[in-house]
C-alpha cells in the first residue's frame, strides 16, 4: 500500500520530519478554525515536537511561546521555525508538567500536544484571556477523554471532535473515493474559558 499524500503546502514541505508525529494540515485547519486565532493572537504551545504546528501557528499569529522537554525535539522544532523564516516564536526547554511561566491571562490559545494533557488544565486556564481556548491534539481516546473530563471542571464550553479526509479519484468514466484515505489521526479537544 502506498503512503498517503498529505498534500503539505510549500511552507511545510521544506520542514524536517523525524521524531514525534506531526500535526497534519487537516487537524491544524480545524484547530485554527475552531479557536479563531489570527494576526493579533498570542499562543502558548505545550509540546513543540517537530515544530510543524508551531510553524502553522506562527505563520498566522502575532506570537508563539513553545515549550518542549526533549532536547532532540526542541532542536528539530527550532530548525524548522528557522527554515520557515519565522521570527515570532520563543522556545522554552522545560517539562510543562513542572509549570509554565504564562499566568496572567494574556493568551488567546493554549495548544497542547503532550500525553498527560489533563494535568495542565489549571495552568492553561490561568494563561488564557476570557474567551480564549485550550485546544489539544490527542492521539489516544483515553487521553482525549481524560482531558475532556478535566476541562469540564474548569472551562465553560468543552467539546471533542476528529477530522476525517477522503481523497477522490477522477477518471474519464467515474468519480469516486480512493480506496485508501487519511482517516483518524487524532482527537481534537477544545475548551473555552
Amino acid at each position: 500500500m502506498d503512503k498517503p499524500d498529505f498534500h503539505f503546502p510549500p511552507l511545510l514541505r521544506k520542514l524536517k520530519r523525524g521524531g514525534p508525529a506531526v500535526t497534519l494540515p487537516k487537524d491544524a485547519g480545524l484547530l485554527i478554525a475552531y479557536t479563531g486565532v489570527g494576526k493579533e493572537s498570542r499562543v502558548v504551545e505545550l509540546g513543540s515536537g517537530t515544530g510543524f504546528m508551531t510553524v502553522q501557528f506562527a505563520n498566522i499569529v502575532k506570537e508563539v511561546v513553545s515549550y518542549e522537554k526533549r532536547e532532540e525535539f526542541l532542536k528539530i522544532a527550532q530548525s524548522n521555525v528557522d527554515r520557515a523564516g519565522l521570527k515570532n516564536v520563543t522556545f522554552k526547554f522545560r517539562d510543562v508538567l513542572a509549570g509554565i511561566d504564562e499566568k496572567e491571562g494574556d493568551f488567546d490559545l493554549v495548544f497542547c500536544d503532550i500525553s498527560e494533557a489533563e494535568k495542565i488544565v489549571e495552568a492553561a486556564h490561568s494563561a488564557l484571556k476570557k474567551g480564549g481556548y485550550l485546544a489539544a491534539h490527542c492521539l489516544q481516546s483515553e487521553q482525549a477523554k481524560a482531558l475532556h473530563l478535566a476541562s469540564e471542571k474548569v472551562f465553560t464550553e468543552v467539546f471533542t471532535i476528529e477530522g476525517i479526509v477522503r481523497e477522490y479519484e477522477a477518471r474519464e468514466f467515474g468519480f469516486r473515493p480512493k480506496h485508501f484515505g487519511l482517516m483518524h489521526t487524532a482527537y481534537l479537544v477544545f475548551a473555552r474559558k
